[in-house]
């Protein structure tokens, strides 16, 4: 018999660049994937749009935080986070402008308490949302959901990218441990 969660998908967006780590230590409802990219990249700069409280990024009056992780190697940036964008409350409930999704800068680098600005990256997220109950109903024909900004998503994309919580964990060279985001989305 297989593993549910072995078989559990992450954020679609972070296919390709996390795998499942650990996933027989999962909680029910939990998904845990590794910053790793094609090529072996596993170290990464953290940038990020937000307010800086207490280790973590929250949101600004402006707007919610956006988390990036780039490679060192070659500067290319991967989205760890967009609070515009992914979650519940940001695909199904709140509405953002056109200035809160592409005007939030600067985009700052993360420095941790030991002073090291590169980091393994590790995303957890939770799924306690019944999606099928919840909007069996409104998925249309093509098998898409409408989302609270009048785009269309394909019904299991929105399942993996309306998570209701988040939770992202970067480790120094020196093996501390600094979570940097927290957020409940839903």
């Amino acid at each position: 018999m297989t593993n549910q969660n072995e078989c559990r998908q992450g954020p679609a967006y972070l296919e390709g660049i996390a795998i499942p780590e650990k996933p027989a230590a999962w909680h029910e409802v939990e998904w845990t994937g590794r910053l790793s990219i094609d090529g072996g990249a596993r170290k990464f700069h953290i940038f990020y749009y937000g307010e800086l409280i207490d280790d973590l990024i929250a949101s600004t009056d402006f707007a919610p935080p956006l988390i990036l992780a780039e490679d060192p190697a070659t500067g290319k940036r991967y989205v760890l986070f967009d609070g515009c964008k992914h979650g519940y409350d940001a695909m199904l409930c709140d509405t953002y402008t056109v200035e809160q999704h592409n005007e939030r800068k600067p985009l700052l680098p993360y420095v941790d308490g030991d002073g090291e600005d590169v980091f393994e990256v590790f995303v957890t997220v939770y799924y306690n949302v019944d999606w099928d109950e919840e909007f069996e109903e409104e998925v249309d024909e093509d098998g898409k959901l409408e989302l609270i900004s009048g785009e269309k998503c394909d019904f299991d994309e929105a399942k993996r990218n309306g998570y209701d919580a988040i939770s992202i964990t970067i480790v120094n060279s020196r093996g501390r441990k600094t979570e940097i985001a927290q957020e409940e989305l839903a």
